[in-house]
């Protein structure tokens, strides 16, 4: 079984078409999501939960991460949970009464809701512990915090005095050293050279490595004469992964969607001139980014903002399944599908999801419906893209 909260693995992550036959797998007998939106791998539940977004809950936020932040406020909620949505917290909730309820004899799960829920805490109840947890507490009582719904920190006394950061290791390295295995800057990664001393990707100096055990996408590589363009995929200007890929108003502009041919409004690809006219191609039309990984579908953008031999598409669009798996079609344009499954290397955990080799070449749409009539005629809206009964059991 999985149980998942963050179901955006194919439009976040690398190696999305062998995590889509994964989950397909006969051994995962379940697959339960929670989630505010219809994401890509929503697709795969065979249970779909609803979750609130934070305008149906009620709050304690702050304006930065890792404990370093400037005003804390008050976020009531603008509206009721729409439908039967809870919040993450209510869900897990009800999960454990229910187990609770039928294996509380069971050591396992003795008395699991009262240790989750801590003996039933309120929502107003976690929230005021909250605001215990920080200064504003010190400067007013709850029910005035919820009444002024903010706290601005104010700037530290005399700040102008404190000692700049550092200072100790600039002024007396040896008796403030840095937290580095030899307590100075290091050019040279001790830790590197004494954990992986063998390491010819990942060495205690950084250097260019054309190649690796895991990676061959370099223009200079043999499977370059297969799939000649380096693909550079961004976080995407117009949405977050793949959440606001269906708003309306960023659709309209030419850099968010590309309208092909068939009406479709494709993600897109942009083209250099000069590739362009050796491929043939022109703004407008729809071509197909592949390699042994699979296929996805675009819409081209000819343009002088791409060099020669490299063509760019954005990561992060909704799927849309023509043939699924490894070596399959997406019409989406979701390319961390055929992005290596490979991390950065094998000490490193890093995602490759950008820089790899891909073919490009343009296609003809109204063929491609011809021969696949059913997933060229699902539910759709231009202005949206797939509509919610279009997504389930999409194979």
């Amino acid at each position: 079984m999985i149980w998942s909260d963050a179901p955006c693995w194919t439009t976040c992550w690398n190696g999305g078409n062998n995590f889509q036959d994964a989950v397909r797998s006969a051994n995962i007998e379940f697959y339960m999501i929670q989630h505010i939106w219809m994401e890509n791998d929503c697709n795969f539940a065979d249970m779909l939960l609803p979750i609130t977004t934070k305008f149906e809950d009620t709050d304690i936020a702050t304006d930065g991460d890792n404990g370093a932040y400037n005003v804390v406020f008050y976020e009531e909620n603008a509206i009721a949970p729409r439908g039967e949505a809870v919040s993450d917290m209510h869900f897990v909730k009800m999960v454990a009464k229910r187990l609770d309820e039928r294996f509380g004899n069971e050591p396992a799960f003795e008395d699991i809701y009262n240790k989750y829920s801590e003996n039933d805490r309120s929502d107003d109840e976690w929230l005021k512990l909250g605001f215990e947890s920080n200064i504003a507490s010190e400067k007013m009582t709850f029910e005035e915090f919820k009444d002024v719904q903010s706290y601005v920190i104010p700037t530290r006394e005399n700040w102008e005095e404190e000692p700049a950061g550092l200072i100790g290791f600039y002024n007396a390295p040896a008796w403030f050293p840095l937290s580095t295995p030899s307590g100075y800057l290091e050019y040279y990664s001790t830790a590197l050279a004494q954990v992986f001393p063998d390491d010819v990707e990942r060495g205690p100096i950084p250097r260019w490595v054309d190649e690796s055990p895991e990676h061959q996408d370099r223009i200079t590589s043999e499977r370059a004469k297969e799939y000649p363009f380096l693909l550079v995929s961004n976080h995407p200007h117009w949405r977050i992964h793949a959440q606001f890929d269906d708003v309306t108003w960023f659709r309209e502009i030419q850099t968010c969607k590309i309208t092909g041919p068939d009406g479709y409004k494709y993600e897109p690809i942009w083209i250099n001139p000069v590739d362009a006219a050796r491929m043939g191609v022109k703004t407008g039309d729809v071509a197909r980014l592949f390699n042994e990984r699979g296929s996805v579908l675009g819409g081209v953008y000819v343009t002088e903002r791409i060099m020669p031999g490299v063509v760019y598409q954005d990561h992060g669009a909704r799927t849309d399944t023509i043939v699924p798996g490894y070596g399959g079609l997406d019409r989406g344009g979701a390319n961390n599908l055929i992005a290596p499954s490979a991390v950065t290397s094998k000490n490193c955990a890093g995602e490759v999801t950008s820089g790899y080799l891909v073919g490009c070449e343009k296609v003809d749409v109204f063929a491609l419906a011809a021969q696949y009539p059913e997933q060229f005629n699902r539910p759709y809206d231009p202005d949206t893209g797939l509509i919610a009964e279009s997504r389930f059991n999409l194979d």
